[in-house]
């Protein structure tokens, strides 16, 4: 999910849940200059957080969205089972994905309430938890990591001084991107993932230096992977 409408009112929990916002998604997000670029350093950082990944793995994209990240997943080999609270964008997805045939799944739900009765060894959850309120995040990270058996991908975006000069300049401008609207410290980032057992073991930044946005890559504390 991607906030389109950065400072009103609006829940991202429903937004998506329209036909029209949904058939319209990727071209209303990504066509533009800013948001070509955008779309290239962040499907290069997502890729780069799976090179090492077994393709045995099981996988799950939470909000799978339009498919736009599970595309990269498939087309490395992985089966992908996307979880979306919009059916109209899991439409988009199962539209945009069809060549990869049976590889690719989905099931409607709101995270918020999976319970974990299903895990993956994988799971993806990409510009999500920024447009959740702190508190919220701690929950959704909960649910996120009961799902995870071996590694967590999330993206987030970073709160430093910095960054919120850059934010004020994109809120003043509009010719950026909009920003995360709840972006966390590296300190909260660290302690909310602990709390859940999981530790960071590298990031990819999706524009080193400038963006806010990063890439993350968790495993649990007590594990490490053997391909």
């Amino acid at each position: 999910m991607d906030d389109l409408h950065y400072g009103k009112a609006w829940d991202p929990t429903r937004h998506y849940q329209n036909a029209a916002i949904a058939a319209d998604y990727d071209r209303a997000r990504f066509s533009g200059p800013a948001g070509r670029l955008f779309n290239f350093l962040d499907r290069r950082a997502v890729h780069r957080a799976l090179v090492d990944l077994p393709r045995t793995f099981t996988f799950a994209d939470t909000p799978c969205g339009t498919g736009r990240l599970a595309e990269i997943a498939l087309a490395r080999g992985f089966a992908v089972h996307g979880i979306d609270i919009a059916p109209e964008m899991l439409a988009v997805a199962h539209r945009r994905l069809a060549a990869f045939g049976d590889r690719f799944t989905s099931a409607i739900a709101d995270i918020r309430k999976l319970d974990g009765a299903r895990s993956f060894d994988v799971v993806l959850s990409a510009r999500f938890l920024m447009h959740f309120p702190l508190d919220e995040q701690v929950m959704l990270i909960g649910t996120l990591a009961r799902l995870a058996r071996r590694r967590l991908i999330l993206t987030h975006g970073l709160d430093t001084r910095f960054h919120r000069w850059r934010r004020a300049l994109k809120r003043a401008t509009g010719l950026f991107q909009n920003p995360a609207a709840f972006p966390v410290t590296e300190a909260r980032l660290a302690d909310m993932l602990a709390a859940v057992g999981f530790r960071e073991i590298r990031r990819h930044r999706i524009l080193p230096l400038l963006s806010e946005a990063v890439v993350i890559v968790a495993e649990p504390i007590a594990e490490a992977i053997t391909p």
